[in-house]
């Protein structure tokens, strides 16, 4: 499955890019501006045993982390918002012009009007994101339990620490989150 994460390096907009097996940030530098090796070789290598590729990625030796290619170039931020699919990618990370790195989790929110609804939440390191993936399931549990209002978790995550920086999207027009 990977750890589908999505990497939008600031330059004039946003290029966006795709990491399969997630990107160390710390791997993000000047010299090496798309990570190191991919970390996917134990599972590339059980993929060759289970299949026999004629072609595509699943044969092609990846040399970095981040694939080179973009997805998008000159997005606005909210554009890479509108990319980010909650059910399909487990991080984005905003690499600004001096290669420091905003890392973001994504959550799942309940559909709102049929849509898709996620939540970006800046995070600082692995510890600190297993804690807030502990807590949006114990914030879902509490919701679907307590107050059936979809809302609910985006207010919670809201005042979990306001300077922490959550992003939802897409935006409700009504409620202006």
């Amino acid at each position: 499955m990977g750890h589908r994460t999505l990497v939008a390096y600031n330059r004039d907009g946003y290029d966006l890019h795709y990491a399969h097996w997630g990107v160390d940030p710390a791997a993000i530098t000047p010299e090496t501006p798309f990570g190191g090796p991919p970390e996917g070789g134990w599972a590339r290598a059980r993929a060759a045993d289970l299949l026999d590729p004629a072609g595509g990625r699943l044969a092609d030796d990846a040399r970095t982390a981040v694939d080179p290619d973009p997805l998008a170039t000159g997005l606005s931020f909210g554009e890479v918002c509108a990319r980010v699919d909650p059910l399909e990618h487990e991080a984005l990370y905003v690499v600004a012009s001096d290669f420091s790195v905003r890392r973001y989790l994504v959550f799942a929110l309940r559909r709102a009007g049929g849509r898709r609804r996620g939540a970006l939440v800046a995070h600082d390191d692995e510890a600190d994101a297993a804690y807030l993936r502990g807590w949006l399931a114990g914030a879902r549990t509490v919701r679907d339990v307590s107050a059936p209002d979809s809302e609910a978790v985006v207010r919670a995550l809201r005042w979990l620490d306001p300077a922490r920086g959550t992003v939802v999207f897409p935006v409700d027009p009504e409620r202006g989150a």
